[in-house]
């Protein structure tokens, strides 16, 4: 495995929309097939490698290693800009409940979370999604319900796809 063939998440939203936990949904579903880095609430973490941390050396280019080495498949990253760690594909992450959903930000997978409480709050979540397809025409757009797990089989499917074209793309 090369450089090219880890795929770097960056999983980006604001505070309160679900990010954490989506990260450890996706651990839970995809540690035994795929070896996972994370960075998530500042701590980083390598699963099943016993990784050390090289001294002095800031988390891109402790990330950078880790790629070059082949030892990860994918790498999760929570608010990636606040690392200044480069991404190959972004997920955005938005509560369905926020009082003003603003879907400026550009992203490969757009996440509506917590559309269980949706109707108690009087969001038409099929306007939703339309607001944010105007804005986001590239992204793919999922509704999901993160802490009854609902959606997170198709948040995977979408990121095992994407895996895959990166390593058909490396090669």
């Amino acid at each position: 495995m090369t450089k090219n063939e880890t795929l770097v998440l960056g999983i980006c939203g604001p505070v309160g929309a679900g990010k954490t936990l989506l990260i450890k949904r996706i651990q839970a579903m995809l540690s035994e097939r795929y070896s996972l880095a994370t960075l998530s609430d500042g701590v980083f973490t390598v699963e099943d490698l016993n990784y050390v941390s090289p001294l002095n050396i800031g988390l891109a280019d402790e990330l950078d290693q880790l790629r070059l080495s082949g030892r990860i498949n994918l790498a999760l990253i929570e608010r990636p800009s606040r690392y200044l760690i480069p991404v190959d594909a972004t997920l955005y992450l938005i509560d369905a409940n926020a009082s003003e959903v603003r879907p400026t930000l550009s992203a490969d997978l757009f996440l509506v979370n917590k559309i269980d409480l949706a109707t108690y709050r009087g969001v038409d979540l099929a306007k939703l999604r339309a607001k944010i397809a105007a804005k986001q025409r590239q992204a793919t757009i999922l509704m999901t319900d993160l802490k009854d797990n609902q959606g997170v089989q198709n948040i995977i499917c979408w990121i095992e796809k994407t895996l895959t074209k990166l390593q058909k793309e490396a090669k």
